[in-house]
């Protein structure tokens, strides 16, 4: 999670911060989504078959994924080196190099971009040997998830920089293998269903179902613990900008949870005809629009003083 300091262009910043949430998001959910493929896929199914297709275009995810994530990385430290500048004075090396490789932030930065770039091979590699791009976008997934927290306020968290880093990590694997697995869940395996294999569907979604219950429950729980190490109070929570983009984020949170929760209980039990599959569809697009909300909020949220920091 980002903490930029100075008077940095939010515009600028959010863009950038939302992105690379947004698509770490993504490849952690395509990644495990391509993982649990195998689990639910028939020893009958062929190459035509939904989870042939469904794999297939989880890579392509993944692919669109990584390349948004090296953006964002890349605009991020365009506007790092642009808020040292006077208005209007050109960008040159002599003065980026000094900003983005020899201060604490450009060395936290250089490193989410360097796995940003190792991720673009791996989900190349998946498309011609499926087992070997699982392991290696997985590897490079979780050192996404690592260095994600290099530039932000986990560097100064008051329990400590390591307690911090490792659980920005897990908030954000948890809502990767939530919302990032139900995105490509909805276009890998859904979208691809609209022509037939309705059976195939809810065995996806029997499989899918009890992991993101898992990994709404990680995020649930890190993000908890983060929000009462940089509040403290319920004045500051209620005070603060900090603490009123928070409380969005956690209103946000509860429908898209709620959401979820009637996928699993109402549409799921009902899967295997064409009415509930596009029951699921809509509900599920729904339930991304609530986590896009979330990630724009946490753009937002991240740029502002934490009351305990």
């Amino acid at each position: 999670m980002d903490h930029d300091a100075g008077p940095l262009p939010l515009d600028l910043f959010a863009l950038g911060r939302g992105l690379a949430y947004a698509a770490s998001l993504a490849l952690i959910g395509a990644c495990v989504f391509a993982a649990l493929i195998p689990r639910w896929r028939e020893a009958s199914d062929d190459d035509g078959s939904l989870a042939a297709r469904a794999l297939a275009r989880a890579w392509s995810v993944a692919a669109g994924a990584a390349g948004v994530l090296l953006f964002a990385h890349l605009l991020r430290g365009l506007g790092q080196v642009r808020s040292a500048l006077d208005p209007g004075e050109p960008i040159t090396w002599d003065v980026a190099s000094p900003i983005l490789l020899q201060t604490a932030w450009g060395r936290g930065w250089l490193l989410q971009v360097l796995v940003a770039i190792a991720t673009v091979p791996a989900t190349q590699l998946g498309r011609r040997r499926p087992a070997t791009g699982i392991a290696l976008l997985g590897s490079t997934a979780l050192a996404v998830a690592a260095v994600s927290p290099l530039t932000g306020h986990a560097i100064e968290h008051p329990w400590g920089k390591g307690l911090g880093v490792g659980l920005h990590a897990l908030h954000l694997i948890g809502g990767g293998v939530w919302l990032g697995t139900l995105l490509s869940l909805l276009l890998a395996g859904l979208k691809p269903a609209a022509a037939g294999d309705f059976a195939a569907v809810a065995r996806m979604v029997r499989t899918f179902s009890p992991v993101a219950l898992t990994g709404a429950g990680l995020a649930i729980v890190a993000g908890s613990l983060l929000g009462y190490a940089y509040i403290g109070n319920l004045s500051s929570l209620i005070g603060t900008n900090y603490g009123r983009a928070l409380l969005i984020k956690l209103t946000l949170l509860l429908c898209a949870m709620g959401l979820g929760a009637w996928n699993w209980r109402r549409i799921t039990p009902q899967l295997g005809t064409p009415v509930a599959t596009r029951a699921l569809a809509r509900s599920a697009t729904a339930e991304l629009a609530f986590g896009l909300a979330l990630v724009a909020v946490t753009a937002v949220l991240v740029a502002l003083p934490a009351p305990r920091i």
